[in-house]
């Protein structure tokens, strides 16, 4: 026994583990190998079996920190063979496989067991672990008298077998006497090695039902010019399956053949598609139902086949998040026939089938999307309204610019409900033209300029807002007289974008006009024109920054003090000026102190952490959180030290933070105030962050 535990102590870790209560048995799971080996090893086995998963958890944690323990492997293995407590026996798998390579020669001696169910547990565990010292025992076990072993034992070569082990595979499944199960084994095996098989080696795995899909797949490996043919006719089998096998081999043929041998075969399979109408419906229609990694296949089938049909399908199966970017870059590919799949359909699809269609449709520059993207601007529905706007202003179709901007101008006027999503979208629309790559390559520049100036007499504020917003983006020194009248705009909002537009301005010359926009009446103005002092790169910027702390609105407050640490920080770094306007700001409002800390972290600094400690006597959990972040990738020890009392904080983010901090810094100091807290925490989470940090302190 451990000399540091009394008998009562020893006592209410064991009677724990029987508590009613899931949690209190695993804290008495987590406090077993406070106990001697012998005695924890035993009941941490047990509790393998527990009926709560945090409880099960937890001793799959224990054993595993046992370490390369001889009770620990043959206690595991044993309870490989408990048949009545199937968590148990799962859970002991689980500790083996995560112990990895130290296992593997008793697990090997364990496939001699009369029970075949132990038999099969561990040649799954000995795939799982992956050590090439388990390559012979399991092709001995190929040979074992139960074909769920062998089947089995064949999967397991799949993944740790090398060159040698082919031919043992090969000769297993092409032995016509040997348990189809077992075959199809050793063919997935095969083809997870990704082993190159010529067509006359496969026997008649193409001839036997059960095996022929497998087969397929394994010949989109082969390197035998023939395997294509056999392939190309799996296309048209009968059997659903096959047709998928050899869609997917056929896929991993054109990945690995150079550029004129993949065009030789895209054309086969063209030819096949248009001589077999029922491929194509076969692919779309599966491409509804199968499962995710099926449709993977198929989409990137489809979308080598240029045929129109498949468009719809393909947009349809891009609903799914893992699939969408696939899909919309399978249909950007397929070109001009995508206007042509969706002209049909379009009135049918939904509005989230709508934005994703109109999205694709921006990326593929011709009439016929051109054509569709127009024809929607004039829906009645006005979420396609908009993405089609989007869509046109992203493809850069510096055509529809008069119509834009004569639907802006419109919908600025109207009373409709839907007016005002109606500008903001148009508005988006002309600016991404603004944006576009080719815009100033094609004169679209100047032209957009010029249109939407002269239309500045008697404009509505959406219409002034679309100027100030391309100002911005392409606006140029002769551009100068139109920025200063909208810097007078009745609106805010145009002020304020008006803004932004003279960071296309040298900054001695746009200077006093900054001055000014720092005294607007709107925060929103005065906030526009702090951001671009603070990306100026011009140390003059921060004597008209520095007066922006004193502000009446305390975001303008954080917003200078994060400019002047932006200032600071590209061009001289950190300075006592710097660390001085961050020791003020600390003084102020939440939003103020969380800016200033942020900055603090950014500028970085041998007083960075220090400063930080000041805060640590606030109240919000959110700035502690902050500070205690600074304080990790800045302070020193005694920073550091000055954390630990936080560990009792009220609150639980806090808490965890601290523990957090000094896991990652390994400050031991702080090992024994944590181990006190370990006692009293309340909070699950924390808790956790307790006992990892624990572990990771102690080794």
């Amino acid at each position: 026994m451990n000399e540091a535990l009394s008998e009562a102590e020893r006592s209410a870790i064991l009677e724990g583990l029987s508590n009613g209560d899931e949690e209190l048995r695993r804290l008495a799971v987590e406090q077993l190998l406070l106990l001697p080996i012998a005695v924890a090893v035993p009941r941490l086995v047990e509790c393998l079996g527990d009926s709560g998963w945090r409880v099960r958890k937890a001793a799959v944690e224990r054993l595993l920190a046992c370490g390369d323990e001889e009770l620990v492997r043959e206690m595991l293995v044993a309870a490989l063979a408990d048949g009545e407590n199937p968590g148990r026996r799962n859970s002991a798998f689980e500790v083996l496989v995560a112990s990895g390579p130290a296992v593997t020669a008793r697990l090997v001696a364990e496939m001699r067991s009369d029970d075949v169910d132990v038999r099969k547990l561990v040649v799954d565990a000995l795939a799982a672990i992956g050590a090439p010292e388990s390559r012979e025992p399991l092709t001995l076990a190929i040979g074992d008298p139960d074909p769920n072993v062998r089947a089995a034992a064949a999967e397991a070569l799949g993944v740790v077998g090398g060159v040698t082990e082919i031919t043992c595979l090969m000769e297993v499944a092409t032995d016509p006497e040997q348990d189809v199960l077992v075959r199809l084994s050793a063919l997935r095996a095969l083809a997870q090695q990704g082993s190159s098989v010529g067509t006359a080696g496969l026997g008649d795995t193409l001839d036997v039902a059960p095996l022929r899909s497998a087969a397929l797949e394994l010949l989109g490996y082969s390197a035998d010019p023939a395997a294509e043919d056999l392939l190309l006719k799996g296309l048209v089998s009968d059997s659903g399956s096959c047709r998928e096998a050899a869609i997917g081999a056929l896929l991993r043929r054109l990945a690995g053949v150079d550029d004129r041998e993949a065009l030789a075969l895209r054309e086969r399979l063209r030819g096949v598609a248009l001589a077999n109408d029922g491929l194509i419906e076969f692919a779309c229609d599966r491409l509804e139902e199968a499962d995710l990694a099926v449709q993977l296949v198929l989409i990137q089938f489809l979308g080598l086949l240029d045929d129109s049909r498949a468009v719809v399908p393909i947009l349809r199966a891009g609903r799914d998040e893992a699939l969408s970017e696939l899909a919309d870059g399978m249909l950007e590919a397929l070109g001009d026939e995508v206007p042509v799949g969706l002209e049909a359909s379009w009135p049918a699809l939904d509005s989230v089938l709508h934005g994703r269609a109109c999205a694709v449709l921006g990326r593929i520059p011709c009439e016929a999307s051109e054509r569709l993207l127009v024809d929607s601007l004039a829906s009645p529905d006005g979420e396609l309204r908009g993405q089609a706007a989007l869509a046109l202003g992203a493809g850069g179709f510096f055509r529809r610019i008069p119509d834009l901007v004569w639907r802006l101008e419109r919908a600025a006027r109207s009373d409709e409900p839907e007016a005002e999503d109606d500008v903001s979208n148009l508005i988006a629309a002309i600016v991404c033209l603004a944006e576009h790559p080719e815009a100033t390559d094609a004169g679209v520049d100047v032209q957009l300029i010029e249109i939407l100036s002269s239309r500045l007499g008697g404009a509505p504020e959406p219409v002034r807002l679309a100027i100030a917003h391309v100002l911005a983006r392409l606006g140029r020194e002769q551009d100068e007289e139109l920025t200063a009248h909208l810097l007078k705009d009745e609106s805010s909002r145009v002020r304020c974008t008006a803004v932004q537009a003279l960071t296309r301005f040298d900054f001695d010359r746009a200077r006093d006009a900054l001055r000014l926009a720092l005294v607007d009446e709107s925060d929103s103005v005065r906030m526009a024109a702090v951001r671009v002092l603070g990306g100026s790169g011009q140390m003059q910027a921060a004597e008209d920054l520095t007066r922006m702390l004193v502000d009446d609105d305390p975001r303008v407050i954080a917003l200078a003090v994060r400019s002047l640490g932006q200032l600071h920080h590209a061009v001289i770094g950190a300075s006592e000026g710097l660390y001085s306007v961050i020791e003020d700001a600390l003084r102020a409002d939440p939003i103020v102190v969380l800016t200033a800390i942020e900055t603090l972290v950014e500028v970085g600094g041998e007083r960075a952490g220090a400063i930080a400690v000041r805060t640590l006597g606030r109240e919000e959990p959110e700035v502690l959180r902050a500070a205690l972040s600074c304080i990790g990738l800045h302070g020193t020890d005694e920073d550091l030290a000055q954390a630990i009392p936080l560990l009792s904080h009220s609150d639980w983010s806090v808490r965890a933070e601290v523990v957090r901090l000094l896991a990652g810094r390994a400050y031991r100091k702080g090992l024994p105030a944590m181990l006190r807290q370990l006692e009293i925490e309340g909070d699950a989470f924390a808790r956790d962050a307790i006992l990892c940090a624990v572990r990771e302190l102690e080794e």
